[in-house]
């Protein structure tokens, strides 16, 4: 809780400078400085980016279901990482159990991307792909208004 004026701001406008998180918590700069300091070490606290994909001409994006065998769901989760396209992956439990979002150019780099790096995939028993319709929302905080 007495974290919550720090992180506001930071959430706000994570290039916020000192002198700002100061005037938000009332602390001085110094205690700020050492406060950040110590939440990003902790790992409390890590820098991040979020971005409309939309805008850098990233317009296409799908979730995608994959199923895997025991055994190979942590070499595909790491290859799927490593994969430019994937701009989210996580192991799950149900009847998939990798959801994974690719972001690309066009329906055509999907395409090129479910046929082409993902099926070569070794342990990939099975990708569904659910292509995003209309974005309802991306970012995690309030955009703002222009």
């Amino acid at each position: 809780p007495e974290d919550e004026p720090l992180l506001d701001v930071l959430e706000r406008d994570g290039r916020a400078g000192h002198p700002e998180l100061q005037r938000a918590t009332g602390r001085s700069e110094s205690a700020v400085k050492r406060r950040l300091a110590a939440l990003l070490g902790s790992g409390a606290v890590y820098i991040d980016v979020e971005y409309h994909s939309e805008i850098l001409g990233y317009p296409t994006a799908a979730v995608l279901w994959l199923t895997t065998s025991p055994a190979a769901l942590h070499r595909v989760g790491e290859a799927l990482a490593a994969h430019d396209e994937i701009a989210h992956a996580a192991a799950t439990a149900g009847p998939s159990n990798i959801v994974a979002t690719a972001v690309v150019r066009s329906t055509a780099d999907l395409y090129a991307y479910l046929s082409g790096p993902l099926g070569r995939l070794e342990g990939v028993q099975h990708v569904e792909a659910s292509p995003y319709l209309r974005r309802v929302k991306q970012l995690t905080y309030p955009r703002p208004v222009r």
